[in-house]
């Protein structure tokens, strides 16, 4: 048996490993004297290295499959319009984050738009960023990303009207924030907030807005 077979052995103890440490110094000076060089220990590297290369290519790699359900995630909130998972009419805007759509089958859905939040009602430019996105949405038929149910029993998730994406376009307009807290990978809506930002455009037309978390608690 090759030393490298022997290596690959489960369920190695200490002795084990001493007896390998003399047999490997015994193949080393047995190598040597017929060859005039130690080169075991690099191969053993290499078939250690190719080992660990031929499964990272492999198809059913973890890496792969982990790598492919973040872009399926990704795919179904940002870029074109994805699958949905239900179309409606937005029949009820109550504010700059959420609406009511009424399905095909007649059943209503209040929605809240997944990763943003928008000014509260009482707060500063809070009426405005309802009114846009009722110019958005309102009596139209929009398709329904669902990403979750939240506490207050609302489904939360991403409309599209069309192929644009309504959350992204709330807080590209300067109608809500980016929610951090709740949306971290979001990066879509990262931008869209940087972008509305530097052009001061709604809420930041203000010198210092107030994240509407923050109000909320200081209301409290």
């Amino acid at each position: 048996m090759k030393l490298q077979d022997m290596l690959r052995k489960p369920g190695l103890n200490k002795k084990s490993l001493a007896t390998l440490a003399v047999i490997a110094l015994a193949y080393s000076a047995l190598e040597y004297t017929n060859t005039g060089a130690v080169t075991w220990p690099g191969e053993l590297l290499s078939a250690a290295k190719d080992s660990v290369t031929g499964y990272a290519g492999r198809e059913d790699a973890s890496w792969r499959k982990a790598a492919g359900k973040v872009e399926e995630i990704g795919a179904a909130r940002e870029g074109d319009a994805p699958d949905f998972d239900f179309r409606g009419r937005v029949v009820r805007v109550a504010d700059g984050d959420t609406v009511s759509v009424l399905d095909r089958h007649g059943k209503q859905h209040k929605i809240r738009l997944f990763g943003i939040d928008s000014p509260e009602r009482d707060q500063p430019h809070g009426r405005q960023a309802g009114k846009a996105l009722a110019g958005l949405v309102d009596g139209k038929e929009v398709g329904v990303v669902v990403v979750e149910k939240d506490d207050y029993g609302r489904t939360v998730g991403t409309i599209y009207f069309g192929q644009t994406n309504i959350n992204a376009a709330q807080v590209g307009a300067g109608n809500a924030w980016w929610y951090r807290y709740h949306a971290p990978h979001e990066r879509h809506l990262e931008a869209a907030e940087e972008d509305a930002r530097s052009a001061g455009r709604g809420l930041w037309q203000d010198e210092r807005p107030v994240p509407p978390w923050d109000w909320r608690r200081g209301r409290r």
